[in-house]
């Protein structure tokens, strides 16, 4: 007798590939509500906002930092900065992001399915990951499963 399998008490939130190519911009300000990394470059922290993107806080004043910008980036949960150019990822892929001037931030560089789909948070199987996920469809997020 094979023992019962666990699903995931979440559901995928899925992107096409098309519009995953197309999703990196630049917001204005919003409030944290699910940090992740902090990383510091220059005057600024970066702080990934876990699955959407990256919080751009200057901390020239480390007593006053101030909330500036927003950088969408589905799917993401880990960045690096080196010489202006954010890495970030993108759900399965890597993209790197010139930081230079943040009121025009440019995607530079997109290497696609660098990364493994991202895995539901608790880590138990899920439907559609053991079924597959329908065709040109990328995860870029996981929500709870309504009770």
């Amino acid at each position: 007798m094979e023992p019962e399998e666990i699903y995931s008490s979440y559901s995928p939130v899925l992107m096409s590939r098309a519009q995953l190519e197309k999703s990196v911009s630049r917001k204005e300000p919003q409030p944290l509500s699910r940090p992740g990394k902090i990383y510091r470059y220059k005057n600024l922290l970066l702080i990934n906002e876990q699955y959407k993107g990256v919080h751009v806080i200057n901390n020239q004043d480390p007593t006053a930092p101030q909330n500036i910008a927003f950088l969408q980036v589905p799917g993401t949960i880990d960045l690096a900065v080196k010489q202006d150019i954010l890495y970030v990822d993108n759900a399965v892929d890597l993209v790197a992001i010139d930081i230079s001037d943040l009121d025009n931030i440019r995607l530079v560089k997109r290497i696609a399915n660098v990364f493994p789909e991202l895995p539901p948070p608790d880590h138990f199987t899920s439907e559609l990951l053991k079924n597959g996920p329908p065709k040109d469809a990328v995860i870029v997020r996981w929500e709870l499963k309504k009770q």
